[in-house]
């Protein structure tokens, strides 16, 4: 269930739980919204989570996980006047390029997708439409009386120009690398960037604190800069002796995607808020969506990869 703890968790963010000894809260329920955490890239088939929001002291359990996940909902993607519909697919029938797609967006393994135990995990897809670079694609769902849209677009690719590693700070720390990586930024001003990386035969992880950049001040320029190691959500503690680090020998492959700046903002709000949850002094923070008519998050990657073995 850990694992999976990992694909749900920005489903089940807007779930909040406290407990107060002798204190009663008595708040009312908001009406649940419905949560879309959708993309397509390119030569790989659209894929959208569709769940719905919680009571904010709802209890957390697999039940309610498992009650969380929305069915029956008329989902469409358009691209150049063309329309496909999505089919809701269970895990248990999950293909294993399905499964290929969601280890390399969700960060884990291919094969615990389908394990069941009690568990079903629910996406809509479809094996008609492949993903573009270049193409806009517009997403429509439509649930009794719920409607939601949106619109992304799969950038052209945007590569890193090399990767090289360099030495850790301490020299006591003679095992580990720092990885850098050099990009060229093109001369026009709104290219956005989010990254994952994985480590010998481990899924791809995104950045723990910032998995997205963009060019707003490095416009046209080259630059050579420090790329942190991604890490799997949820964890109880991050060991700082080992966070951001490679270790020599490691094979490391980079997933360097192009995302336009609507999905750029989403991901750059939503991991302000997280970083800033709890903090006294933090400025409010609104995680800003695409979806109209619903909350989370519809969005096109232009992947490259870039693989280096640390030395």
């Amino acid at each position: 269930m850990g694992k999976l703890t990992v694909i749900l968790a920005f489903l089940c963010s807007s779930v909040l739980f406290s407990c107060e000894e002798n204190i009663t809260i008595d708040l009312p329920e908001g009406k649940p919204e419905l949560v879309v955490e959708g993309h397509i890239e390119q030569d790989a088939p659209p894929i959208i989570i569709l769940t719905r929001t919680a009571p904010v002291f709802a209890e957390v359990s697999l039940q309610n996980l498992q009650d969380s996940f929305v069915h029956d909902a008329q989902v469409t993607v358009s691209s150049g006047g063309q329309s496909y519909k999505l089919d809701e697919v269970p895990s248990t029938e999950f293909s294993n390029e399905l499964k290929q797609a969601l280890s390399v967006q969700f960060g884990v393994r291919p094969e615990l997708l389908s394990l069941g135990g009690g568990f079903t995990f629910y996406i809509y897809t479809s094996d008609e439409l492949k993903g573009e670079t270049g193409k806009s694609y517009q997403l429509e769902i439509t649930h009794e009386e719920a409607r939601l849209s949106a619109t992304t677009t799969i950038p052209h690719l945007n590569p890193i120009d090399s990767l090289w590693a360099g030495p850790h700070p301490l020299p006591e720390q003679d095992s580990l690398r720092i990885l850098y990586y050099r990009y060229n930024d093109p001369d026009t001003l709104g290219n956005s960037v989010r990254y994952f990386t994985r480590r010998n035969s481990e899924p791809f992880y995104a950045g723990l604190f910032t998995s997205v950049f963009n060019d707003e001040f490095i416009n046209g320029s080259t630059i050579d800069y420090p790329l942190d190691r991604g890490e799997p959500k949820g964890q109880a503690a991050i060991n700082e002796d080992l966070y951001s680090y490679f270790g020599v020998g490691d094979t490391v492959t980079v997933r360097w995607a192009a995302i336009d700046l609507p999905h750029y903002r989403f991901w750059y709000t939503l991991e302000n808020e997280q970083n800033s949850n709890g903090s006294p002094i933090g400025s409010p923070n609104i995680t800003r969506s695409n979806i109209k008519g619903g909350l989370g998050i519809w969005g096109g990657y232009g992947v490259t990869y870039h693989t280096i073995i640390i030395k």
